[in-house]
């Protein structure tokens, strides 16, 4: 693996190239938001003036909270503005906003059905070179019983401002994992999304990608790689994990497809296992892979360097893909 290409970044530097990119999307969002409402608040539990919170600061300071590193404080405070009329955004490090937070998404936000968006930036490998307590690779097992809530992972910009425009037309708890800096353009144009339901990007035969978040430009970059070689794979962004669209699932099967899901998660208790509950509920039998993160302690390094290492890569989807093709 050739590691002098890589460069390690601090996340946090205003001068971070890959900062400024990822979160940019969030600040000018939530600016066009506060334009057409007067009731749009942003919570940012020690995030600071960075690159996706300083434009909305400086142009909404009277909309900003800060509650230092207190991150289920700020969940709670959000919870109160929206039991008041407002629609908040709590913008947190994903590593510590769905574990730390898991009590109050649950019982102050959730169980009460407010009009709270939390939004979990840096999250997946995304601060992997600060040690395995910085991993978010557990929020999608971890939130997913909580009654109400819509989970929701971004494959890219695009996608990111599609669900917080949504997030606030539908008025219902929603956590959304913002993209991934390591991740590529999905959408030319903010797509469409229906709640609770899977985007099928590409139809084809045979096997199905099925992405989210970073796993979702992986599966469209590796459709194109098979096409070369003379599959041709649908490509399925599950953006939605919650509610699950277990229906597209079961037909895809049924439709004779192998499964290959790609996810920057804990394959174990993420999207791959809740397709496998998809088709275990229905009795659906089929052909069914993941690539993703392996259950148990991981590397520590520049992030790219821990997707290399665990297969979550362009080429890594394209071997399982075709290991699944020979076995139809």
């Amino acid at each position: 693996m050739n590691t002098k290409s890589i460069e390690m970044a601090d996340p946090f530097s205003y001068t971070s190239a890959a900062e400024v990119e990822g979160g940019a999307i969030v600040g000018r969002t939530l600016i066009e938001l506060a334009q057409q409402r007067d009731d749009i608040v942003l919570i940012a539990p020690d995030i600071g003036r960075g690159p996706a919170t300083m434009a909305f600061i400086e142009a909404h300071p009277d909309r900003y909270i800060d509650t230092g590193i207190a991150e289920a404080n700020s969940v709670s405070v959000a919870a109160g503005l929206a039991a008041s009329g407002y629609r908040p955004f709590v913008f947190g490090i994903g590593a510590f906003l769905a574990p730390k937070c898991a009590e109050q998404i649950r019982t102050d936000v959730a169980m009460n059905k407010l009009p709270v968006t939390m939004i979990s930036a840096w999250g997946g490998l995304d601060m992997g070179y600060f040690g395995p307590s910085h991993h978010a690779l557990e929020d999608i097992n971890i939130l997913r019983g909580a009654p109400h809530l819509t989970i929701a992972s971004a494959a890219d910009n695009a996608a990111m401002r599609a669900l917080m425009l949504a997030g606030v037309a539908d008025g219902l708890p929603l956590y959304i994992r913002a993209p991934s800096s390591m991740g590529s353009d999905v959408y030319k144009g903010t797509p469409r999304f229906v709640r609770g339901a899977a985007h099928v990007i590409t139809k084809g035969k045979g096997i199905a990608l099925i992405g989210t978040g970073l796993g979702t430009g992986l599966c469209v970059q590796a459709a194109e790689r098979l096409k070369e070689a003379g599959l041709s794979p649908t490509v399925v962004d599950m953006v939605y994990l919650k509610p699950f669209d277990s229906e597209t699932i079961c037909r895809l099967a049924r439709e004779g497809h192998s499964l290959l899901v790609v996810e920057e998660h804990n394959t174990s208790t993420g999207l791959a296992s809740l397709v496998a509950e998809a088709l275990g509920r229905n009795g659906i039998a089929a052909q069914l892979d993941a690539v993703g993160l392996p259950d148990g302690d991981l590397a520590v390094a520049v992030p790219q360097q821990i997707l290399d290492r665990y297969g979550l890569t362009v080429d890594g989807v394209v071997a399982k893909a075709r290991a699944l093709a020979r076995k139809q």
